[in-house]
C-alpha cells in the first residue's frame, strides 16, 4: 500500500489512437518494465463512486484527463481522500475559454505536483504552485509496434514512383475556439494534391478525415484510415508535418525528431528544437520552410524517466 499507485486516463481501446492515449499507454508500458505496480481507470467508463473507491484504495494518483471540468473533480476527490495527486495538463495552457481555464489553473493549484509539457505552459503557469514540472510528453514505445501490410504497400508505391513522402497526422476532425481546423488537413491536401515529385500520407486513425475530403482524393494523397502505428510510418517517411493552429507538446513532433526524420510545424505554440517552423496555413512561409535547410538530428529525453522520478520523490 505504501507504494501505491493509480492512474487515470483515457484507454486507448476503448477511446482510440491520440496524443494522450498512446502517452498513457506507453507511461504504463514503462512502469511494467522497471517492475512498479500500479492500477490504471478510464475515466469516461468508470462511474464516479468507482473512481472515488479507487482513489481511496492508493497513495498516489496521476490524473491525466484533458477535459476541464473532469479534470479538475477528479483533482479535488484527490484531495479530499488526501491523496498525493499528479495531474498532466495535456495541451497548451489557456486554449480554452475563460471559464476552463479557471478551472485548468484551480487543478494546477490543488495538484501536489503538477506537470506542464512546454516551456510556454511553464512560464504561464510556474507561479501556480511551486513544486509544477515541465516534462516533455514523448515516451518512446516499450514493445516493438508494426505496420498493418495494406499501409506499407501505400509506401512501397510512393517509392517505386520516386516521390518523396510527407506524413501527418489527426486524431479525429476538429476545430479550436476560433473555428480553425485545428489539424490544418484541408490547406495540405490543396498543397500536395497535384505534385508528381511528391505525396501526402495522412494518419487519419477514425476514419473521419478520409470521409471529409474523399473527393478532394488525387494520386499524390493517401488516407490511412483504421488504427495503425504513426510511429512506424513516422520510419518510413522523408518529411513529417505538424499543421496546427493549437498544440501541447505533440507526441508525433517528439518521435520524429527521436528518429531524426525532418520535422515541419506551425508556430502556433512553443516547439521543440530542431524542428522547422512555418505559419499555420501560409502557403509562402510553408514553401521557405520546405526549401530551407534540413532539420538537425536532436536528443530526445524519455518523460517517462522523470515522471517516475516524481513519484520516487512522493514515495520517499
Amino acid at each position: 500500500m505504501s507504494q501505491s499507485l493509480l492512474i487515470i486516463g483515457p484507454d486507448i481501446e476503448l477511446r482510440g489512437v491520440g496524443g494522450v492515449t498512446i502517452h498513457v499507454r506507453r507511461l504504463r508500458d514503462y512502469l511494467k518494465k522497471l517492475g512498479i505496480e500500479h492500477e490504471f481507470r478510464d475515466y469516461k467508463s468508470n462511474s464516479l463512486w468507482t473512481l472515488c473507491r479507487a482513489i481511496s484504495k492508493h497513495r498516489i494518483v496521476h490524473v491525466h484527463i484533458s477535459n476541464p471540468v473532469y479534470q479538475i473533480v477528479v483533482v479535488l476527490l484527490c484531495r479530499i481522500y488526501k491523496k498525493d495527486v499528479v495531474v498532466t495538463i495535456h495541451g497548451d495552457y489557456g486554449r480554452f475559454g475563460k471559464f476552463k481555464n479557471w478551472l485548468v489553473k484551480r487543478s494546477i493549484k490543488s495538484a501536489t505536483v503538477p506537470i506542464v509539457i512546454n516551456e510556454k505552459s511553464f512560464e504561464a503557469c510556474k507561479n501556480f504552485n511551486n513544486r509544477i514540472a515541465l516534462i516533455p510528453a514523448f515516451i518512446p514505445p516499450q514493445e516493438e509496434e508494426s505496420l498493418q501490410p495494406e499501409a506499407k504497400a501505400i509506401f512501397e508505391g510512393f517509392r517505386k514512383e520516386k516521390r518523396q513522402i510527407f506524413v501527418t497526422n489527426a486524431s479525429n476532425v476538429s476545430v479550436d475556439k476560433f473555428g480553425n481546423e485545428i489539424y490544418g488537413i484541408d490547406f495540405l491536401i490543396e498543397y500536395f494534391k497535384d505534385l508528381e515529385d511528391k505525396a501526402l500520407v495522412i494518419s487519419d486513425p477514425s476514419g473521419n478525415y478520409k470521409k471529409k475530403y474523399h473527393e478532394l482524393l488525387t494520386s499524390s494523397i493517401c488516407f490511412i484510415n483504421y488504427p495503425h502505428s504513426f510511429y512506424e510510418v513516422l520510419k518510413r517517411a522523408d518529411f513529417s508535418i505538424r499543421n496546427t493552429s493549437t498544440d501541447g507538446d505533440a507526441l508525433s513532433v517528439r518521435e520524429s525528431l527521436y528518429l531524426g526524420v525532418p520535422t515541419l510545424c506551425s508556430d502556433a505554440v512553443d516547439r521543440p528544437h530542431g524542428v522547422k517552423l512555418f505559419k499555420y496555413c501560409d502557403k509562402s512561409s510553408f514553401e521557405r520552410c520546405l526549401t530551407s535547410d534540413k532539420s538537425e538530428r536532436v536528443i530526445v529525453e524519455n518523460g517517462a524517466e522523470k515522471i517516475v522520478n516524481i513519484y520516487n520523490g512522493l514515495w520517499s
